[in-house]
């Protein structure tokens, strides 16, 4: 398996490339607008850019995945709840994309945005459990993400704080965390 994280420096917004080296296949997670940097990187690791996903909504950057998933013939795929007048592939919680030893687990976590979902990553060579969880704007470094952006402070509150923090909290303590944000980031 293979793991990068690709950053915006003026905005401090991080996407991922994840691919399995055995059958060649990869996948992007909240691709920016610019979508030569997941070309040029699925050209050097020698990958076909299977997997476009978005995490949802995005209010803070423009999103490049319907560019980078035309431009490849990779499937599109977004969260269930989602509220899109384009075709896609919809995901919900506990929903398993896999590519060779690679699999990639949706965590439906509702508080940020209503459809918001994160990636949990196994490399099955390694073992059942995943090691990694990309949280896009759900969990970042010593925060979480903001309530009241798209569903009206209480409700998203209420969600985030009593159903997908709680359920975040389960994991086993060796799960990285791979946030959508890093320092920078406004």
């Amino acid at each position: 398996m293979w793991f990068e994280t690709l950053i915006r420096e003026e905005t401090g917004c991080a996407t991922y490339m994840i691919g399995c080296q055995r059958t060649g296949d990869c996948m992007v997670f909240d691709p920016l607008w610019d979508i030569q940097p997941y070309l040029k990187m699925a050209k050097k690791k020698k990958s076909k850019i299977k997997y476009v996903i978005d995490s949802h909504s995005h209010a803070d950057q423009i999103s490049g995945a319907r560019r980078l998933a035309e431009e490849t013939g990779a499937e599109l795929m977004l969260p269930e709840l989602a509220e899109i007048s384009y075709e896609a592939t919809r995901l919900k919680g506990g929903d398993e994309i896999r590519m060779g030893g690679v699999g990639l687990r949706v965590f439906h976590a509702p508080g940020h945005r209503p459809e918001q979902i994160n990636l949990l990553v196994i490399d099955y060579p390694r073992g059942e459990e995943p090691w990694a969880m990309l949280t896009a704007d759900f969990v970042m470094v010593g925060d979480v993400a903001r309530p009241d952006l798209a569903q009206g402070g209480e409700s998203g509150a209420d969600q985030l704080f009593n159903d997908s923090i709680p359920r975040f909290l389960e994991l086993p303590d060796h799960v990285e965390v791979y946030p959508g944000h890093l320092a920078g980031s406004t």
